[in-house]
């Protein structure tokens, strides 16, 4: 199996974390997909990315990232670990 690397531009370590976007619409539908903007993170990344966050980690607020949801989508960075 290749070994996924961070999203991270010029970051060369191997992702630890797979990264989603969480969010609940208007309707109350779950919404939960990759992140298209930054999908691995490495570990040094990942707790970056949650240590600088900005904004409240709640469905239908906006929270600012460093390297994850970089378009502003509504929702919340998720993780799933890689294996």
């Amino acid at each position: 199996m290749n070994q996924i690397n961070c999203s991270v531009d010029g970051c060369k370590n191997k992702a630890k974390y797979k990264v989603f976007l969480y969010d609940i619409s208007n309707e109350g539908e779950d919404f939960y997909e990759e992140d298209f903007t930054c999908p691995y993170l490495c570990q040094e990344h990942y707790e970056e990315n949650e240590l600088e966050a900005i904004g409240e980690k709640k469905p239908r607020n906006v929270v600012s990232y460093p390297y994850t949801n970089q378009h502003d989508a509504h929702g919340y960075s998720k993780y799933e670990e890689i294996k």
